[in-house]
């Protein structure tokens, strides 16, 4: 489907959250000091594993916590969990649309504070053919019926691949929905990863993504904030 382009001045800090992937907690919380005020926050997930909802106001010192379990569980658990991780101060809380409405529901009910809750459509790291031996649906139609199940429970926003903004636009016109996209990657990070259905910086920017998702471009980097103010100088020549 078509990209439709947006053109919107890019806020400061840039609407960046940098992926704490695969890192011990002094790591993170180094890396987070290094780009305070740089990017809008920092996604957590392995990390809730090892240091549990702790991390979440430890981060909070440095900028915005996404943190990313994406959920999936009866809806009495998940919503014990959303109330956890909300409770801890965390400002973005993914689960994931497959669980249903009723999970989704009760994810809602349960959050406190500022939080906002993120349906997970297809993972990044999904291809057609993998779409389709889980979910026995192409990517255009699962996303499509996602998207609209999380409209349906009343969801703040959507997890997608960039590449999908345009499905997104078009169960979502009127934007109820933030669009946060991982599988973003600058043109010149050339190391191969597990992104199936990855797109530029700019090109998420302008495809309507409010928030960009990005690790190892960053954390892989001899110089994390050199090469995060690289991609900030790119969005803003966009």
């Amino acid at each position: 489907m078509t990209q439709k382009s947006v053109n919107r001045p890019i806020p400061d800090p840039a609407p960046i959250i940098v992926a704490l992937d695969d890192m011990s907690e002094h790591e993170a919380v180094s890396l987070a000091r290094q780009l305070v005020g740089l990017v809008w926050g920092f996604k957590v997930n392995d990390l809730l594993l090892n240091v549990g909802a702790d991390i979440v106001p430890r981060l909070k010192s440095y900028g915005n916590v996404f943190c990313d379990p994406k959920l999936y569980d009866i809806p009495n658990t998940v919503a014990n969990q959303v109330r956890i991780l909300s409770a801890a101060g965390a400002d973005l809380i993914t689960i994931h649309c497959s669980g249903g409405t009723e999970m989704m529901r009760a994810a809602i009910d349960a959050r406190e504070g500022k939080a906002k809750l993120l349906g997970v459509t297809i993972l990044t790291a999904m291809d057609g053919a993998t779409c389709e031996s889980v979910y026995h649906q192409d990517v255009p139609d699962q996303i499509s019926l996602f998207a609209g199940q999380a409209l349906e429970a009343g969801l703040d926003g959507i997890i997608c691949a960039p590449t999908d903004l345009g499905l997104i636009d078009t169960v979502d016109p009127d934007h109820k929905l933030w669009r946060v996209t991982p599988g973003v990657r600058p043109d010149w990070h050339t190391k191969p990863d597990d992104q199936k259905r990855p797109m530029t910086p700019q090109e998420a920017w302008t495809g309507g993504a409010e928030l960009l998702v990005i690790g190892r471009p960053i954390t892989g980097a001899e110089d994390p904030a050199k090469a995060c103010g690289r991609i900030v100088e790119e969005l803003r020549g966009s």
